[in-house]
């Protein structure tokens, strides 16, 4: 009998324990190390990049050539500082070392322009370096102040995940400054660029692969070995019995694939008698996780589903955010950091909610569904309600992939934010400016827009009736209003950021250097 054919490697993660395995144990990864000797890569049989402004580019060229003998990289470097380009400019120097050849890629990044871009104009490494950077040594040669955005940069440029038959032999990335040692910074941008590349793998896997179960099991398994950490999760009709209707209505019809509501705590003291009986202290970072949104009842057309399974962007960047800062020691004040996943499949079938539903929050609040395709605002009502009345945080996040109309108002490179505070929105746009993850203010103008969700039978409908009339910021005063019916006394910040999730068909990781430079862990 002939033996039945077996693949002769897997190519897929076919269980939950598949899908950790992948996320948690890549077999590529990106390694920011110390500079080491001059060119020693090279001389290992590794190219390499040289990614930077000019002259820092030029120096960085200069000591490499001087060090290996090879003025040709230094003349090549001398070239290209002659027209950079505004969308960046790259030149080869090809030589030998020994009697290997070596290939060295320059990439001249050019100044930002505007007050509101990033320096490091993360835009022109992505350009460039998107899936070219295996196995290669990359030298970054900035000022100061850029390392943090180009290192992201860099690190997000490696896509974890891919389910082929003939794929590459793997190969890590290594990353180095050149110039002054990069210190403590080193250490957390090894973290940050672990969760960012976790961030894009959850996002990048499809709906078969990541779906609300699978989710679940891997942020579980990923937080078990951190300290000072409690878990918990309400699932499936407990979210009913408990009064989530958001989220248990969203998440209903997917057949065995309950919604979840998941909710992480790092508390350093571990005290929990203050944050149940004194003022709201800590943050709480709240993720809209849609593993897959076919639009339910109000059925999305196939050129609006596919690419879906990027829905659930937010709560996969709010966890890599959660989980660097924990593993890089937590908040600043060593106050408790929260992570609020709402986890749900909008999917269709017996059961499954419909337009002209009324349906009751963990707020408090009821709304009529007039569009079961904006479902985002649903579960993240009560997961931001949950953070207030449960958690009590007193700087409440939530994150989404929320409405198509972001690029509208801040385009394809900057999220829209929502802040109840000046001095809260200038401190994320300079965070998004540090990190290389831009943020841009919309309109927190809840006496002027939260009118477009007027309803004569509950006490608002969960979509706007003008379309025109700054969509985006209204998705996001959804949110705020049931936020303050539960009570919450303290700051909000609403990111959305549907566009700068994904650049072409990958994943960014988006939310992880934002809120880990807002937060003061970097």
């Amino acid at each position: 009998m002939a033996k039945a054919w077996e693949p002769s490697k897997k190519i897929r993660p076919d269980t939950a324990e598949d899908v950790i395995d992948v996320l948690l144990h890549p077999k590529e990864q990106v390694q920011f190390q110390e500079l080491g000797k001059l060119g020693a890569s090279l001389k290992e049989g590794r190219d390499m990049w040289i990614i930077g402004s000019i002259p820092e580019l030029q120096q960085a060229a200069k000591d490499i050539a001087e060090a290996l003998n090879v003025p040709v990289l230094a003349a090549a470097a001398d070239a290209l500082a002659k027209k950079v380009e505004n969308s960046g400019s790259t030149k080869v120097a090809s030589f030998l070392i020994g009697e290997e050849f070596r290939t060295v890629t320059l990439l001249a990044v050019p100044q930002a322009q505007s007050r509101v871009v990033c320096k490091a104009r993360p835009d022109v490494i992505a350009k460039h370096m998107q899936g070219k950077i295996r196995g290669k040594d990359i030298v970054i040669a900035v000022a100061e102040d850029n390392r943090l955005a180009t290192g992201l940069a860099v690190a997000r440029c490696l896509p974890p995940f891919a389910s082929k038959a003939e794929t590459p032999n793997p190969a890590d990335a290594t990353v180095r400054f050149h110039g002054a040692p990069p210190g403590p910074l080193l250490v957390k941008l090894n973290h940050m660029a672990t969760s960012i590349r976790v961030a894009q793998g959850l996002v990048d896997m499809p709906p078969n692969f990541i779906q609300p179960v699978t989710f679940k099991e891997f942020v579980l398994a990923a937080a078990k070995t951190l300290e000072k950490v409690t878990a918990n999760v309400i699932e499936g009709t407990e979210l009913r019995d408990k009064g989530y209707g958001g989220l248990w209505n969203v998440g209903k019809s997917a057949d065995q694939r309950p919604p979840c509501l998941i909710v992480l705590t790092h508390n350093p003291t571990g005290s929990e008698s203050e944050r149940e009986s004194g003022p709201p202290v800590g943050v709480a970072l709240v993720g809209k996780g849609i593993t897959y949104d076919t639009g339910g009842a109000a059925l999305k057309p196939r050129e609006g589903m596919c690419g879906m399974k990027r829905d659930m962007g937010g709560a996969a960047g709010v966890f890599g955010a959660w989980l660097a800062a924990v593993k890089c020691g937590g908040l600043p004040t060593r106050a408790p950091l929260h992570c609020v996943l709402c986890v749900a499949e909008n999917g269709i079938g017996p059961g499954m909610f419909l337009n002209d539903d009324i349906i009751l929050h963990y707020s408090g609040l009821t709304s009529e569904i007039n569009n079961t395709d904006a479902e985002g605002r649903l579960v993240l009502a009560d997961g931001v309600a949950h953070a207030a009345k449960d958690l009590r945080a007193e700087l409440i996040v939530d994150m989404a992939t929320l409405t198509g109309a972001q690029a509208i108002s801040t385009g394809k490179h900057f999220s829209t934010i929502l802040a109840t505070d000046q001095g809260l929105e200038n401190e994320v746009v300079d965070a998004g400016r540090k990190s290389g993850e831009g943020a841009h203010p919309g309109l927190f103008a809840p006496e002027l827009l939260l009118s477009e969700f007027d309803s004569e039978f509950a006490d608002m409908k969960n979509s706007v009736k003008d379309r025109g009339n700054a969509q985006s910021s209204c998705a996001g005063l959804f949110i705020y209003k049931h936020l303050k019916h539960a009570g919450h006394q303290g700051r909000w910040l609403h990111v959305d950021m549907y566009y700068p999730s994904f650049l072409g068909e990958y994943a960014t990781g988006y939310g992880v250097g934002l809120l880990c430079a807002h937060m003061g862990v970097v």
